[in-house]
């Protein structure tokens, strides 16, 4: 091969190099998009699962660790959105998702479940630690409260589970125990959120 053909298969080699890279990073970017919950920007359900699975599988095989989840619910969404319209509604989520993304730990994460439901996944850390983490989190939406960012205050009931990889129990009841929990916590509050909604004046628009 002469100097020339060689200079030349050179700069083609380096022209497909660059158009590999380009497309492995469209791909990295494609596979981050399709993992996106896409109005709230933490990961969607399917990619949220598959992520909390593989942490049981850890605590399972792992001596001394345990994975907490916390249920999250945003009380009265429903009639939030039929009182002040779905536009409302959508601030709603996206704030409170913005709180909950920026006040866990780096090592944990977070997905929407549901509508006006979240799960977040504490890694390597008991119920009793992941409730610590909580109260940051109860900290700032009380402070954004206060800061009225909307003429009513945001609520949030929460349920927890520990799994410490010591029981038989699929996943699917884990979610289960951790929605009961937060269920019972909705209960507790002694607040009927229906009325809670109902008596917000119309006018009084955020």
């Amino acid at each position: 091969m002469g100097k020339k053909c060689r200079g030349l298969y050179c700069e083609l080699l380096k022209e497909k190099e660059k158009e590999i890279l380009k497309l492995k990073k469209q791909i990295t970017n494609w596979r981050k998009q399709a993992s996106m919950d896409q109005m709230t920007r933490v990961f969607n359900k399917c990619e949220g699962l598959r992520r909390l699975r593989r942490e049981i599988k850890k605590t399972l095989f792992e001596k001394n660790t345990s994975t907490t989840i916390a249920f999250i619910d945003i009380d009265g969404l429903k009639l939030i959105n039929d009182r002040f319209g779905h536009c409302i509604g959508d601030e709603v989520l996206v704030n409170v998702s913005g709180i909950l993304r920026r006040n866990i730990r780096k090592e944990d994460f977070i997905f929407r479940f549901g509508g006006d439901e979240f799960i977040i996944v504490f890694t390597n850390i008991t119920k009793l630690q992941a409730k610590e983490v909580w109260k940051r989190v109860h900290k700032v939406i009380d402070q954004f409260n206060k800061e009225k960012k909307f003429s009513f205050p945001i609520s949030l009931s929460v349920g927890f589970y520990e799994y410490d990889g010591n029981s038989n129990i699929e996943l699917d009841q884990i979610i289960q125990l951790a929605d009961s929990e937060m269920y019972r916590e909705k209960q507790e509050k002694g607040r009927n959120i229906t009325s809670f909604v109902e008596g917000l004046r119309c006018d009084n628009k955020p």
